[in-house]
């Protein structure tokens, strides 16, 4: 049962994460081949730390804890492990880490790189939609609801981001659709365009 909860702990971890990085639309194309990647990623961590687990489960230092919180210790410290470079040589004028960072890092980047494509395009099409469909002012009106009604926004944030919503508005340099855009993607994702300031 231990090696299970190292594994989950890993993999609920790893969701986290994932979740943390990409905002991904309901009404995203290619869902099968992207929750492929994601869940794939989620598994293979949580594989991993049952690995782990079994090659550092019975370690006497490990003995007298708790089986169950040695599990979840196991379970975080395999992400942390699997993270540390033992060392860093140079080639070709670049910094290059040695050790298990390297191919972790590795992986990470290629299957990011492919949930983000698929994430990208269904934030793309979404952001479009909502632009479109609405006049400036409406999506105004609504990210500006939307800011008042996040309880995870402390009050600073809430003023900056309201401070953003009046630059775009008064900005003249952009064209309305550019404008529409941006406060649309603001909506969906609570992402600030840096090209409007």
């Amino acid at each position: 049962m231990e090696p299970i909860i190292a594994g989950v702990t890993a993999s609920l971890l790893t969701l986290f994460d994932l979740d943390r990085t990409f905002y991904v639309p309901s009404k995203a194309q290619r869902k099968a081949v992207l929750y492929a990647w994601w869940w794939g990623f989620v598994l293979a961590n949580g594989v991993f730390a049952i690995a782990f687990y079994q090659i550092i489960g019975g370690i006497d230092a490990l003995k007298e804890i708790n089986p169950w919180l040695k599990a979840i210790i196991i379970g975080v410290g395999y992400l942390a492990i699997i993270r540390l470079k033992f060392t860093t040589f140079n080639y070709q004028g670049k910094d290059v880490p040695f050790g298990l960072e390297a191919f972790y890092e590795a992986l990470k980047g290629y299957v990011f790189r492919r949930i983000n494509h698929i994430a990208k395009h269904a934030r793309f099409t979404e952001t479009l939609e909502l632009a479109t469909g609405k006049s400036l002012k409406d999506l105004i009106t609504q990210a500006k609801l939307n800011i008042e009604q996040d309880q995870l926004l402390s009050t600073e944030e809430k003023r900056s981001r309201k401070a953003w919503l009046l630059k775009v508005v008064d900005d003249t340099t952009t064209e309305e659709a550019d404008k529409r855009a941006a406060v649309a993607d603001y909506i969906l994702s609570g992402q600030r365009s840096s090209d409007i300031v």
